[in-house]
């Protein structure tokens, strides 16, 4: 039984926390999160950075997600000339088209 309460016991610290959240101009979260990015950093230990609090995580590598319905994906796969169901090809010509649009390699 005592293994199970020293892993409770660790997780009280998580339990503890408290997310906040701001409602700051979009400037303010434009500069932030331009800043995070340009640090390697989370927006959030961006914040904890600037607020002299201990940033817990290694610097990340960023990611661009976003969410495509059937439609959609079947729209990108009729412009690339490609299967609907090949979703792997279809990430791969979006990620060249946002190469090409960010014009680096």
């Amino acid at each position: 039984m005592a293994p199970k309460a020293d892993k409770w016991e660790k997780q009280k610290p998580a339990i503890r926390a408290t997310q906040l959240a701001f409602d700051l101009s979009s400037q303010v979260q434009k500069t932030i999160k331009k800043k995070a990015i340009d640090a390697d950093f989370t927006p959030s230990d961006m914040i904890r950075n600037i607020l002299g609090l201990k940033v817990k995580s290694k610097k990340t590598r960023q990611r661009l997600t976003f969410y495509l319905n059937d439609e959609e994906l079947a729209a990108l796969a009729q412009r690339y000339g490609i299967e609907a169901d090949d979703k792997i090809t279809i990430k791969q010509k979006v990620a060249e088209e946002l190469i090409e649009f960010s014009g680096s390699k």
